[in-house]
Order: structure tokens, then C-alpha cells, then sequence
């Protein structure tokens, strides 16, 4: 039995007779992944060249059966010697478009008979839009965790069970969904229908997000090592803060997962070859009610380290500020002895004698050792 997984991604390819690929812009290319005896998954790609006004469509066809497939593919070699094979419908599990447009959309709708979502109705996020029963099928949205550099986002995938087979589109590349493509490989999964390749897409979100909040607890152990030390206490605070949208993320993707895993068990057929499935969904529920009271704990630890980071920092500069302060009263009787004999008077007797100016720098000195000792006596230094 051949199994395939098809990928139609916005990307610049088109084969020539060589079978050769050459980079053409405004092209479109599909992935298709076939399931082989050995058990792994190789891909096959097939090009979907932009048609020009008044020019006859070169889209390749699917075929509805094997007999047809090799009929077409006898009449392409009349007229081509390498003309690639015609794939059949039903062979075809996953049809995944990445940033797709107007033409990839009404070929994947033409050739699968279903619907596609606009990007507005990906990006709505009442329960009703996200999750509902069509006559074409299933449709489901789910957010999926992605970081461009530093900064974590989450990014929106719609999802379209028809028969046994998946759709997904999406308008960003994630790394999860490359992942998720090297896992089937190295695993040699072979999955029967789209079903399989959609739960075993969210159990690998699901492990990602364990593992995202595995670091998270890391990076905040390191963080929380680093507040207690002032001279950090910026990137300290930058840290932290970043985090805490890591964390963000990562409880926005859980309660997503959460919702969609029950409304798919309230949906899945009632067969028996789907009880190992509701077994997997009831699973993959398990893990992330165990995950989410540590986003909660997290958020928590946050809020500390950012109210211990900003205490230290507080007490820092109260004791700068302490200092000022016990410097300016311990010189403020100096300052009034040195204001008085700086008066100008003429009646003024220790001006005119010689004992005067030592006098007077001796009561300075005195007047503010005596301050110093009394605040030392009172322990407010």
C-alpha cells in the first residue's frame, strides 16, 4: 500500500527535462511524501508553474484510481519521455500549503473538492470559527509555538480532515512542522490516514511545549541567581520579562490544544480502529493538564523575581541615598560653627586672636566626630 504525504509550499522551483530543478519565481511547488516498502518517507516534487492570462493550465492532475493513473501517464510519454508519473487522489494523506495565494488555493479546492479558509477566518478566535462541521469535512484551527530569533509568537494553522486525508494551511514557516517532517522519516512512521498524521502533529506540539517549559524553569533558576547581583540587574530584568512571554506563549498553546483534543474526541468516528486513538487524544490530554499548573507556577516565579530584582534594586539605592544623607547632618554642624565666624561683624573677639582659626577648624572637627559617634551609637550606620 502506498502511503503520501503531499506539501504545497510557496516556493520557487520548476522541474525541466533533466529533472533538474531550477529556481523560478512566483512558482509553486508540492512535496509529495510516498510512504515506500523499507518504511520511510521519501519526497517527490511536483511543480505548479503560474498561468498567464489566455494560457492553457500546465497543473499536474491527480487520478482517481491506479488503471487511471496509468492511462494518463501512457499518454504524457507519448508526448514527453520524462513526463512524471500522475499520483493518485487517494493516495495522497497530507496536502500542507505554506503562505499560499489565490491560484494554490482554488487548485488544492479543485483537486480535493473542499473549501479553504481565508487568513481573516484563520485568525478569529471565537470557539465557533476555530472549530466546526462542514459538509466537506472537519475544520479546526490550532496555534502553534514559533520563535523568530529571541522573540517567541504563536502562529495559526488551519486544519482540514476530508476522508483520510489532512489539509493544512498556514501563512508563516514554523520550524515545528520541519520537525515534525524529519520525525516521520527517522521514526519511519507510517501513518494510515490524515488522522494519524494530524494527532501525531499535536503530540509532538504537545512534547515541544513540555520541553519549552523545561528551559523556561532553567533559565529562571540562572535568573534567579543573577538578581541578587545590582550590577546585572538590567539584563536581569530583560530576562526575566522574556520568559515570561515565553511562558505566555506556551499556556496560549496548551489551552488551544486543550480545547481542540476535546472537541476531536467529541468527533472522532466511532469505530474500532479509532480507539487507539481516543486512547492517544485522552493521553495527550493527561500531559497537558499536568503542564499547565506549572505555566501558573511560572508566572508565579516571575512575578517574584521581578519584585525581588526590583527590592534589591530599591535597597541599592537606599543605601546610596543613606549615605548622602549621614554625610550631609554630619557636616551640617561644621557648616553652621563655619557660618557664624563668617559673619561680618566687628565685635567678633576670637577673630583677632591667634588661638582663633585653629579654635575654630578643632569645634568643626569635633562637631561632626561627635554626630558620626552618636549615629554609630544608635546603629544607624
Amino acid at each position: 500500500m502506498r502511503e503520501l504525504t503531499a506539501t504545497a509550499c510557496r516556493y520557487a522551483f520548476m522541474p525541466v527535462r533533466s529533472f533538474r530543478l531550477l529556481f523560478i519565481q512566483d512558482a509553486i511547488m508540492i512535496t509529495l511524501y510516498r510512504l515506500h516498502d523499507d518504511g520511510r518517507l521519501r519526497g517527490e516534487h511536483i511543480v505548479l508553474p503560474e498561468r498567464e492570462a489566455g494560457q492553457v493550465s500546465t497543473a499536474p492532475r491527480l487520478a482517481d484510481s491506479h488503471e487511471e493513473a496509468s492511462e494518463l501517464h501512457a499518454t504524457q510519454l507519448l508526448n514527453d519521455d520524462l513526463a512524471p508519473p500522475i499520483l493518485v487522489r487517494s493516495d495522497v494523506l497530507w496536502i500542507d500549503l505554506c503562505q499560499p495565494d489565490e491560484q494554490e488555493q482554488a487548485w488544492v479546492s479543485e483537486q480535493f473538492t473542499v473549501a479553504l479558509p481565508e487568513l481573516e477566518e484563520i485568525e478569529e478566535i471565537e470557539s465557533s470559527s476555530r472549530f466546526y462541521l462542514a459538509g466537506d469535512g472537519i475544520h479546526l484551527v490550532s496555534l502553534f509555538p514559533h520563535r523568530r530569533g529571541r522573540e517567541p509568537k504563536t502562529v495559526n494553522i488551519a486544519f482540514h480532515l476530508h476522508g483520510r486525508q489532512l489539509i493544512s494551511m498556514r501563512y508563516e514557516d514554523i520550524g515545528l512542522l520541519r520537525l515534525f517532517r524529519n520525525h516521520l522519516r527517522r521514526q519511519r512512521l507510517s501513518p494510515e490516514d490524515g488522522w494519524e498524521v494530524l494527532l501525531a502533529l499535536l503530540a509532538m506540539k504537545v512534547d515541544y511545549l513540555a520541553d519549552e517549559v523545561e528551559d523556561i524553569y532553567r533559565a529562571l533558576e540562572v535568573l534567579g541567581q543573577q538578581a541578587v547581583r545590582p550590577q546585572a540587574l538590567e539584563d536581569t530584568l530583560h530576562g526575566i520579562l522574556l520568559q515570561e512571554r515565553y511562558n505566555d506563549k506556551v499556556r496560549q498553546s496548551l489551552l488551544d490544544s486543550q480545547r481542540l483534543l476535546r472537541q476531536l474526541t467529541r468527533h472522532l468516528p466511532a469505530s474500532p480502529r479509532h480507539k487507539g486513538r481516543r486512547q492517544e487524544i485522552r493521553d495527550m490530554l493527561r500531559d497537558i493538564d499536568s503542564l499547565n499548573p506549572h505555566t501558573t507556577f511560572i508566572f508565579e516565579k516571575v512575578n517574584f523575581l521581578l519584585d525581588a530584582s526590583i527590592g534589591f534594586t530599591n535597597l541599592d539605592q537606599s543605601r546610596i541615598i543613606k549615605i548622602f544623607s549621614v554625610a550631609a547632618v554630619v557636616f551640617m554642624p561644621p557648616t553652621l560653627i563655619a557660618s557664624i565666624y563668617g559673619m561680618n561683624f566687628q565685635w567678633m573677639p576670637e577673630l583677632d586672636k591667634d588661638w582663633g582659626y585653629p579654635f575654630a577648624l578643632v569645634l568643626m572637627a569635633a562637631s561632626a566626630l561627635s554626630t558620626y559617634l552618636f549615629f554609630k551609637w544608635k546603629k544607624w550606620l
